[in-house]
């Protein structure tokens, strides 16, 4: 008798700890697939900006670098061979993406061959070419002081 309440015990306490284990590994994936929703426009941003010929870019997988930098894997143009890793730094997420020496040889834009534009750069260069748009110089009508009319 004391046996079977020893054994169900033991078994309704395995059970908990197996839905705590599974419930942290759903926990854990929904972050992943949450932080590569939010980081996928800046790595899209950096590379349409600092490369040609992007068709499609593909984010596949998370992991944490010994140092505890978090990186964000996948691969362009449906092709697993070309792969990218982009490190998610700083208050700002990715800044820079680390491609294969295939996509830096064969789709850098030329202006950008030994220096990239980070994705902060980038995106204070649209903000300043915004608002140079949006302050199209129109003519202003002149107005001039009586005392200058004689």
């Amino acid at each position: 008798m004391k046996r079977k309440l020893v054994l169900k015990i033991t078994l309704i306490i395995l059970i908990i700890v197996l839905f705590v284990i599974l419930g942290g590994y759903v926990y854990m994936k929904n972050q992943e697939k949450e932080l590569i929703q939010e980081q996928k426009p800046r790595i899209e941003k950096f590379l349409n900006y600092n490369f040609n010929n992007i068709k499609s870019i593909s984010l596949t997988n998370t992991y944490t670098n010994p140092t505890g930098v978090v990186h964000i894997e996948g691969y362009i143009n449906d092709d697993k061979k070309l792969w990218i890793d982009a490190a998610v730094s700083g208050k700002n997420g990715v800044e820079v993406v680390n491609v294969t020496n295939y996509i830096d040889d064969h789709y850098v834009k030329p202006q950008y061959r030994y220096k990239f534009k980070n994705v902060t750069d980038i995106e204070t260069e649209e903000k300043a070419k915004k608002k140079e748009s949006s302050s199209t110089t129109t003519p202003k009508k002149r107005t001039f002081s009586s005392r200058y009319l004689r």
